[in-house]
């Protein structure tokens, strides 16, 4: 679905290109194609070729062509990945392309190129099984195509301009966060003794996948669910997630992290919910961590820093006497990545800005009893924040 050319972040690329010095952005990463061009790859065999001044191009695959048409450049050109004359090879292919369109559109060999050098942790991309990220062999090909040209890794350039969301790309998070609402729906009504938690990750993603494809329109849709039953919802401390067979018991809190694209952006959404009617416990806990994301959500506004709305979380955690149950950061940046800059952690000397969008993940873990996280996406804006995440907090 075409939803139009985004001036706001074109206009935000071009000045970062401009203060960084570059001439060019060769972007391969689907998730910077999407950011400049509008259009997502689906295989991540692409390329974008991104001028200071002037319309970009795009090389695609063949095959791609509907969801090219979902992006504003019109110089769109196809190349074969599969034949039975050759090897599939992309650099091949797509090196012969640099060069024509250098000598086509009269571009500089001798200008400065920026390149996706420093990019360690990359969005997901539709195939999830495989992920095709830039490499030395892809930075080889522009040193032989343009021998020339200066190479500067344009790592800094494409973060600073990704920092501050356009409209249009806080509506395709509000889509995002739409959609994770349709999985918590399936959630609740999964939160049944004897379901394993991995059946309740399953219930979520399925239907996220079923009904979120062409909802409003969007092409795409996935959700990476993780379900954390009992004293195991007290693993939300760990970096990553794994949905056990563990079978749901009555009286349990069932931490669900859920991570949801929507074309492309992404929500970063946790609930909290228990298997029947939740104890006075539960209910405590849950209360703590919901005043202190309230007490996170007043603070915010331009200017604020970072570091200020984990240290009020982690001050009313440690005021109801659990002072051990706040392990972790209170949050960051979303967008294009479930996690992106800022970081809500107490040695960030970043600054809240207009246009960020955060998600905030206040919390409280007690080893052999469970965990509660609440999480929410927020925009912060000139007076305060907007709330994307409509879904019901309670549990």
């Amino acid at each position: 679905m075409n939803r139009g050319r985004d001036e706001v972040r074109i206009q935000r690329l071009g000045q970062q290109m401009l203060l960084a010095g570059l001439d060019y952005l060769i972007l391969r990463l689907p998730e910077n194609m999407l950011y400049a061009t509008g259009y997502w790859p689906i295989f991540g065999a692409s390329m974008a070729v991104v001028p200071r001044d002037g319309e970009a191009t795009v090389f695609y695959i063949d095959g791609e062509q509907l969801f090219v048409a979902d992006g504003w450049v019109s110089d769109a050109r196809p190349y074969k990945y599969f034949d039975l004359d050759a090897l599939a090879n992309p650099n091949r292919s797509l090196g012969a392309m640099l060069a024509d369109l250098w000598k086509e559109k009269g571009y500089n060999p001798r200008g400065t190129i920026g390149y996706e050098g420093n990019f360690e942790l990359v969005a997901a991309n539709n195939i999830g099984a495989e992920v095709r990220v830039p490499s030395e062999s892809g930075t080889a090909l522009l040193r032989e195509v343009f021998p020339n040209a200066r190479l500067n890794d344009a790592f800094g350039v494409l973060r600073t301009a990704r920092l501050i969301k356009s409209p249009a790309e806080i509506e395709m998070m509000r889509l995002a966060n739409e959609v994770a609402c349709l999985g918590y729906a399936a959630a609740r009504e999964v939160m049944i003794p004897g379901l394993k938690d991995s059946e309740v990750s399953a219930a979520v993603e399925a239907l996220i996948y079923g009904r979120g494809v062409g909802y409003r329109g969007l092409r795409r849709a996935r959700g990476f669910c993780h379900a954390l039953s009992g004293p195991n919802s007290a693993m939300g401390e760990n970096p990553y997630f794994i949905s056990s067979p563990r079978e749901l018991r009555l009286g349990d809190v069932v931490l669900v992290e859920l991570d949801t694209f929507a074309d492309g952006y992404f929500s970063d959404l946790s609930r909290t919910l228990c298997v029947g009617q939740p104890d006075s416990r539960a209910q405590e806990i849950w209360g703590i961590v919901n005043e202190a994301l309230e007490t996170m959500l007043t603070a915010i506004e331009p200017g604020v820093q970072a570091c200020e709305l984990n240290r009020l979380a982690r001050d009313v955690v440690t005021h109801h006497g659990y002072p051990n149950g706040f392990v972790h950061h209170a949050g960051h940046g979303i967008g294009l990545q479930f996690h992106e800059p800022p970081t809500l952690h107490p040695c960030s000397d970043e600054v809240l800005a207009e246009g960020m969008v955060l998600s905030l993940e206040p919390h409280c873990y007690i080893t052999g009893w469970g965990g509660v996280r609440v999480e929410e996406n927020v925009v912060v804006t000139r007076d305060g924040y907007h709330l994307l995440s409509v879904y019901p907090r309670g549990l």
